[in-house]
């Protein structure tokens, strides 16, 4: 390609790689490369792009390369899922511009409706994630308490019952709390069908689809609306409402080696209805619905069993209240009572705000919808729905700029 014609040119001679097969991350790579420079030395290159110009120009967005090589590249960071992108690569040299062919690429759907549940719609239960599945179990349905438990994979996109509805003794609940450890998830407390509440808990096996009950210390008060999260191979209680609707600031944390619950420092202020954000290294609880524990929120400390304050004030003024969170990628997502998606970076604490819940998932039957945030771990999606609803959703959030 560097014989004949070519060497005549004053001008170089670019090519615009092709797109590569781009990861479901929010980065775009693109390629170019000086065939030729022609008759000076290169003083400039890099690349054009739009996602409104399908001939992008020296107009649109422009991006020199800082590189001496004929072969360059970019990674275009943060970019817009549902869009299509177009590129081109330039070089410059003392005689004008050259420009390669336009590429372009659409990039990844930042919303992906999944299987719906096939069973009774249902809310105020316990969701949680092993593995590559996805698990259901507890909560309202129209009609009375549910206790049976329903399993999503992910690889297949397709729901199934695992356990029938003696799974936690015909002990049907609403409101209780969830942590994982391994393979095992723990699920416990929540309100009865009489509005007293349980102190039990249960353990349930990925590989076996079975619960099995685990006894609680006779000092842990029975309780519902508290919230729970796990970090080191160890689970976490918090607060929460006591049989006599007495808001609590108690915490208990349960080792699964030894089987036994210890009672920890209590939480800084009574926490009721509030959730808890945990990964394998950093745990937050708070967002209750007290006057002291609205709108800020805590990280748990481990090495000395202290809580400091992470953030005192909610993302917006117009929320008033937030009702569920995940980690991923160093960055806290939570949804709001207004549908919408805020993501918090934890290295400098700004809030963003991101897209809204799909409206599949809303306002179903006049009926306030608390809807729960999910990760696997195993990949940058967060899965979101099933508060009386049936339906299910893949959102992608490193698409969501």
């Amino acid at each position: 390609m560097t014989k004949g014609i070519i060497n005549e040119k004053e001008k170089p001679t670019v090519f615009t790689g092709m797109a590569n097969p781009f990861p479901i991350d929010g980065n775009l790579s693109f390629q170019g490369e000086i065939i030729e420079k022609g008759k000076a030395e290169i003083i400039e290159k890099g690349f054009y792009w739009s996602t409104v110009s399908q001939n992008p120009e020296l107009d649109d967005n422009v991006i020199i390369s800082d590189t001496d090589a004929d072969i360059f590249s970019y990674e275009l960071k943060n970019a817009k899922g549902e869009k299509t992108y177009y590129w081109r690569a330039y070089a410059k040299n003392s005689f004008g511009y050259d420009y390669g062919e336009v590429q372009s690429c659409q990039t990844p759907n930042i919303w992906i409706e999944r299987d719906s549940l096939r069973a009774e719609i249902r809310a105020r239960g316990a969701i949680f994630t092993l593995s590559n599945n996805i698990y259901i179990t507890c909560g309202q349905k129209n009609i009375g308490h549910v206790t049976d438990t329903w399993e999503y994979n992910i690889t297949s996109n397709s729901w199934i019952q695992v356990a029938d509805d003696e799974t936690f003794h015909g002990k049907g609940r609403i409101y209780p709390v969830v942590f994982t450890i391994g393979n095992f998830a723990y699920v416990g407390t929540g309100q009865p069908a009489n509005l007293l509440a349980y102190k039990d808990f249960y353990r349930f096996s990925a590989e076996s689809k079975n619960w099995i009950e685990i006894t609680t210390p006779e000092n842990f008060e029975a309780r519902y609306e508290a919230t729970a999260f796990s970090i080191d191979g160890k689970g976490y209680v918090i607060g929460g409402f006591s049989a006599d609707k007495r808001g609590l600031q108690d915490v208990w944390q349960y080792n699964p080696e030894s089987d036994l619950w210890l009672q920890k420092n209590d939480f800084p202020v009574i926490l009721t209805s509030g959730i808890s954000i945990s990964d394998n290294n950093r745990a937050f609880a708070g967002f209750g619905d007290t006057n002291d524990s609205s709108g800020k929120l805590w990280e748990y400390i481990k090495e000395k069993d202290e809580w400091e304050i992470f953030t005192d004030e909610l993302p917006d003024e117009n929320i008033r209240k937030i009702y569920s969170g995940i980690i991923l990628q160093n960055t806290i997502y939570v949804v709001d009572d207004n549908n919408s998606i805020w993501a918090c970076n934890l290295s400098n604490k700004v809030w963003e705000k991101k897209s809204d819940l799909p409206s599949a998932i809303l306002n179903q039957g006049g009926v306030e919808v608390k809807q729960t945030l999910l990760t696997t771990g195993n990949s940058n999606s967060i899965y979101v729905g099933l508060g009386f609803t049936r339906r299910f959703f893949e959102y992608r959030p490193l698409w969501d700029n």
